[in-house]
C-alpha cells in the first residue's frame, strides 16, 4: 500500500510549553504519492527498508508500542520502499508509522479502539496520529494528536519540490520565535474555511509559521518557491518544517506545467491532487 505523503496547507506555532513542544494547530492534507509498504503477520516484528540507512526505527518502535498495548506476544514482517524524501517536511516516515499501526491493528484478534490507536501513534511522533487515523485531511492540534477531520475543497492540484537538503525539524523550531499573539492565533484555526468552493480562495488560506525560519536554514526552499510562483502557482509555501516546497493550482494541465518549470531546480518533484480532487497522480523521482 501507498503510504501518502502530507502537506500543511496552514501551520500555526505558539510558544514553547513545560513539557519542551510548542503548541500547535495545522490543517494536514494527505496526498496520494508516497512510499511503497507491505506488512504481515509474522512470529516477531522485522523492519527491511533499504533505501534508509539503519533501517525505519520509526517503524519498529510504532510496532513494539502497539504489541505492548495490545498484549500481542507475536510481530509482523515490514517491508518499505521508500519514494519520498527524508527530511522534506512531508511527514514520509510518519505516514509509514501511521499506515503500519492502522495495518498491523487490523491484523489483531483484538485490534485497539480508535483512540487507543491514536494514543499509540501520540507517543510515536507528531504527525503519526494523522496518518494513523486514516483522514484525507484533518485540522491538528497540541502535537498533533487532537485531530478533526477537515473537509478541502477547491479541486486544486500541488506540486511538490524538494531542493536536495534535509532540514532537521529541532533546528527550524530553534530558529523560531514566535510574535505576540501567537498562541491566540493557533486557538482561532478553524477547519470550515477550508471546504471553499475554489481553488483561489483556498490558496488565499495557506500560512506556515516555520516557513522563514526553514528558508533561512535553507535558501533553496526560497528559489524553488520563488520559481513555482513564476510558474503559475497561485501560492507556494514550505511545508512543515521543510525543506520540501509545494505549490497549489487550479488544474491538473497547470501543474504539471508548473512542475516541468521547476524540475531542473530540484532534486525531486511530484504532482498531485489535494483530498476531493482527481485520483488520479503522477510522481517523478
Amino acid at each position: 500500500m501507498i503510504a501518502g505523503v502530507k502537506i500543511n496547507l496552514s501551520l500555526r506555532v505558539g510558544r514553547r510549553r513545560d513539557d519542551g513542544y510548542h503548541e500547535l494547530a495545522t490543517v494536514l492534507a494527505a496526498l496520494p504519492i508516497g512510499d511503497d509498504l507491505d506488512l504481515e503477520p509474522a512470529r516477531s516484528t522485522h523492519v527491511d527498508a533499504p533505501g534508509l540507512a539503519g533501517g525505519d526505527g520509526l517503524v519498529t518502535r510504532a510496532l513494539a508500542l502497539l504489541a505492548a498495548r495490545a498484549g500481542h506476544g507475536e510481530g509482523w514482517r515490514v517491508r518499505i520502499e521508500k519514494r519520498t524524501p527524508v527530511g522534506a517536511g512531508l511527514g514520509g516516515g510518519s505516514a509509514d508509522a501511521g499506515l503500519a499501526l492502522r495495518l498491523a491493528n487490523a491484523a489483531l484478534p483484538r485490534p485497539l479502539a480508535p483512540d487507543a490507536l491514536i494514543a499509540v501513534a501520540a507517543e510515536v511522533g507528531s504527525d503519526v496520529p494523522f496518518f494513523a487515523a486514516g483522514y484525507a485531511a484533518a485540522l491538528a492540534r497540541g502535537r498533533g494528536e487532537d485531530l478533526e477531520p477537515c473537509t478541502i475543497g477547491g479541486g486544486a492540484w500541488a506540486v511538490l519540490a524538494w531542493p536536495g537538503e534535509a532540514l532537521s525539524t529541532a533546528a527550524v523550531y530553534a530558529r523560531y520565535r514566535p510574535l505576540g499573539g501567537a498562541d491566540a492565533r493557533v486557538a482561532e484555526l478553524a477547519a470550515a474555511p477550508f471546504a471553499t468552493a475554489g481553488a483561489e480562495q483556498l490558496a488565499a488560506l495557506v500560512e506556515n509559521d516555520l516557513a522563514a525560519p526553514a528558508e533561512q536554514l535553507c535558501p533553496a526552499a526560497t528559489a524553488l518557491r520563488l520559481n513555482l510562483l513564476g510558474g503559475g502557482a497561485l501560492t507556494a509555501c514550505v511545508s512543515g518544517s521543510g525543506s520540501a516546497v509545494f505549490g497549489l493550482f487550479a488544474s491538473r494541465s497547470a501543474a504539471e506545467e508548473g512542475r516541468g518549470g521547476v524540475a531542473g531546480a530540484a532534486a525531486w518533484t511530484a504532482v498531485a491532487p489535494l483530498p476531493g480532487g482527481d485520483p488520479a497522480a503522477t510522481i517523478t523521482v
